[in-house]
């Protein structure tokens, strides 16, 4: 049985796959792993009606140098792991790619994902990676699953859509 990863540092960063001036970065960075403080920071906002391609990034920078805990843990144990988003308050709909990993039980493991911004709103985004999930379900785009534990569970609060 493996562990669950330890997570200091988490970028998502949105680019809009028009214009790839136009990006929003969340980053969480926890020194103790996301069990202990973290720090979330926003830069940018989302353009309505625009589409956007996530790029993820998750590393373990107790380590020197820092793991790349995504490639070299999670994406290669796919099968013991599951992304879920949320969202609330704000118009964001996603759909996991049809390259995007395999993950448990034949579902898309959530790494390679579409975004697309409606109408102009405030709100939240959440991101949970589940480790060992007992089912999944990946039918909705943004994913859900029982059992397991989180290895990682992240809201970033005033995200905007202008």
């Amino acid at each position: 049985i493996n562990p669950e990863e330890l997570i200091t540092d988490v970028t998502l960063r949105f680019e809009n796959v028009a214009d790839d001036t136009d990006t929003v970065v969340l980053t969480s960075v926890a020194p103790d792993g996301q069990d202990g403080t973290s720090t979330e920071e926003i830069e940018g906002s989302f353009t309505a009606g625009a589409t956007y391609s996530l790029t993820l990034s998750m590393l373990n920078a107790s380590e020197t140098p820092a793991e790349d805990i995504l490639n070299e843990d999670i994406v290669l144990e796919g099968d013991e792991h599951f992304f879920s988003y949320g969202v609330s308050g704000i118009n964001l709909t996603m759909t996991r790619d049809s390259d995007d990993f395999d993950g448990p039980n034949g579902s898309k493991l959530g790494v390679n994902t579409t975004w697309v911004a409606g109408a102009a709103s405030t709100g939240n985004i959440q991101i949970i990676l589940i480790h060992e999930p007992t089912s999944v379900d990946d039918s909705d785009g943004f994913g859900s699953s029982t059992g397991g534990s989180e290895d990682l569970n992240l809201t970033f609060t005033g995200v905007v859509i202008q």
